[in-house]
């Protein structure tokens, strides 16, 4: 290595250095979690019983929810093992960096949690310094230990039926009239949707700091998304997206796989949970719930990886790229995006905005969020044909490097 690369101080990553399939998955994965997120107002209860709202909760179950989330997270820990490769490359040091990096997300996500008390960012920054405990584990060990921690969610949850031996637990009951007056009960005393600001605020704050470990049996529990984190990095340390060329027909491979196998699981795990209610015996209705988690918990994750890997046979492709390139401009903001999704549907939601909260069913919801993003994918396009970042990125940057890097470049990336 030479004198001057030894010598090049870390700072942010040059337009021309970004690999743009990666961004192109984060936008995609950023529409998944506008969707789900959007669905904790009102949209999740059962009393939403039309054929577009059931339809449309349907699609929005077997396609998005939990996939989102496991792909946004993958490629968190893919993003780490490119830092790594980019710090190792230019022989500087990665860890101080990396924690400040780590220290301003986490205060972004306060901000933002009090918002929204869905926020992931601060969970992101606190597993991130696990991560880098792992820093260099060997890319196969790293796929074990992802695997396993994936098998907590399912197991446990067997495994806490059977030693309470509560298996009614399993079985899934609908009431409607309850449903209802729960709703109805939500619309009227619900900070979200009759709060001020600080009433929202205020509200929101108990998940400042958020504990990642604790609910290690819930779906959406820190160990799945560390799973993730492990998995992005055993890519990262692969190489595989570092030369899609090179790994052309892994990912047609993997995209195959992926979406075969991760339809396969969804499509198991409905079958399971109708089921279960009729079951003979609790020992059957445990057997069955526990199938249908595990097909549930491994069929998301390989739709995730499928879509990852189908969105860079897509991108690879000169007839098929068009379909995902406007996706590519949101996720290079993505931050930016992230916390812009919330600011409008908190908006449409909250008792301070247009007081939707718990009156919208999933079709509405579904084609609300559509018209969101599609708005961002206009808007993002704009905005990086001018800027390096957005505003968000570039103070997270500004904060990591304790520089502020120029906020507009040449076409090709190059600084002024």
């Amino acid at each position: 290595m030479s004198e001057r690369s030894a010598a090049r101080a870390p700072g942010p990553i040059e337009a021309r250095e970004r690999l743009e399939v990666i961004d192109m998955i984060r936008g995609f994965a950023l529409f998944g979690v506008l969707l789900v997120n959007m669905y904790n107002f009102g949209a999740y209860s059962p009393i939403w019983t039309g054929t577009g709202d059931r339809v449309a909760r349907s699609l929005m179950h077997f396609f998005f929810e939990t996939k989102a989330w496991r792909l946004f997270a993958l490629l968190f820990g893919l993003g780490f093992a490119l830092q790594l490769l980019r710090a190792e490359t230019r022989a500087t040091g990665f860890a101080p960096v990396y924690l400040r990096r780590l220290g301003v997300l986490f205060l972004i996500g306060a901000a933002h949690a009090l918002l929204f008390p869905g926020d992931v960012l601060m969970i992101y920054a606190e597993l991130g310094l696990l991560l880098l405990a792992l820093r260099n584990a060997a890319p196969r060990l790293l796929l074990v230990a992802a695997i396993a921690l994936l098998a907590v969610y399912p197991l446990g949850r067997a495994a806490n039926t059977v030693v309470s031996r509560d298996a009614a637990a399993a079985v899934q009951t609908v009431d409607l009239e309850r449903a209802r007056a729960i709703n109805e009960e939500l619309r009227r005393t619900h900070p979200h949707a009759v709060g001020s600001v600080s009433d929202v605020m205020r509200a929101n704050a108990r998940v400042i700091p958020p504990n990642p470990f604790g609910r290690p049996l819930g779906l959406e529990a820190g160990l799945g998304f560390f799973a993730m984190f492990l998995l992005g990095l055993h890519l990262g340390k692969r190489g595989i997206f570092s030369d899609v060329d090179a790994h052309a027909r892994l990912f047609r491979r993997g995209a195959v796989l992926g979406l075969t196998v991760g339809a396969v699981g969804m499509l198991t795990e409905q079958v399971a949970s109708s089921v279960v209610p009729s079951a003979a015996g609790s020992g059957a209705r445990v057997a069955w719930a526990l199938l249908g988690d595990l097909a549930f918990t491994y069929g998301s994750t390989a739709l995730a990886l499928g879509y990852a890997a189908g969105i860079v046979v897509l991108a690879q492709s000169s007839r098929f790229r068009p379909l995902v390139e406007p996706l590519g401009p949101v996720g290079r903001v993505a931050l930016t995006a992230y916390l812009t999704q919330t600011l409008v549907f908190t908006t449409v939601f909250y008792g301070y905005g247009l007081g939707q909260a718990f009156r919208l069913g999933p079709a509405a919801v579904t084609a609300m969020a559509l018209a969101i993003f599609a708005a961002q994918v206009i808007a993002c396009s704009w905005w990086v044909r001018r800027f390096r970042f957005g505003p968000v990125e570039w103070l997270w940057r500004a904060l990591t490097y304790l520089r502020i890097p120029p906020m507009r470049g040449r076409a090709d990336g190059a600084q002024h």
